[in-house]
């Protein structure tokens, strides 16, 4: 399990992105997002997100599967972030799942967001909306900051990997940051856990 810190404007670590890893390799192996998302929440389960994240929010990617089957109401609501990732469509389905976890009490955040994106219907449903500054240009994320972002949806910019990258976004109007750009807290791993009947 790995975790990249999401910080504040005052640059206070405000939550954790939670990322599976299957090896030492800084990325999941497998080409199933599903098998991610469900190994993140089982892990995030067998850890607890208290000490994963410090007591902190966990943002945990979810696939279409990982909303449907609820899976990720195994966390509890009041630590964890539901990150909808790119590829999940708004369709009814998705739609009544949302709808289930706002009223469990759940956050809910859109990963990747663009101009025109297929999940529009969803941002009614989200408190905080993720642009990645490195494939969005600064008129697009002027547009999506306008056009979304409000005291219930807070803006959130991703890949921000240097300084000024993080200057310009907070002079934009970001509440939150998440990249490289603060060494001092870096993505890291967190834990790597023995496969099972191993004796190490």
């Amino acid at each position: 399990m790995a975790r990249q810190p999401i910080l504040s404007s005052n640059e206070q670590v405000f939550g954790y992105e939670l990322l599976f890893r299957d090896g030492v390799e800084d990325y999941f192996q497998s080409h199933d997002p599903d098998a991610a998302s469900r190994s993140t929440v089982d892990t995030s389960m067998l850890m607890g997100l208290d000490v994963l994240c410090d007591g902190r929010r966990a943002f945990i990617n979810c696939t279409r599967d990982t909303l449907l089957k609820d899976y990720v109401t195994l966390l509890p609501a009041s630590h964890a972030v539901v990150e909808i990732v790119d590829s999940v469509p708004a369709d009814d389905l998705v739609q009544a799942a949302c709808i289930r976890l706002k009223d469990g009490g759940y956050t809910i955040a859109l990963d990747d967001f663009v101009l025109d994106d297929p999940r529009a219907e969803l941002a009614r449903f989200a408190d905080f909306i993720k642009l990645d500054v490195k494939t969005t240009s600064v008129e697009e994320r002027a547009i999506l900051l306008k056009r979304y972002g409000t005291p219930a949806c807070r803006m959130l910019a991703k890949t921000v990997e240097t300084r000024e990258e993080y200057t310009a976004c907070r002079q934009a109007g970001f509440s939150y940051f998440q990249g490289y750009f603060s060494v001092s807290l870096s993505f890291c791993m967190l834990a790597r856990f023995p496969k099972i009947g191993s004796t190490t």
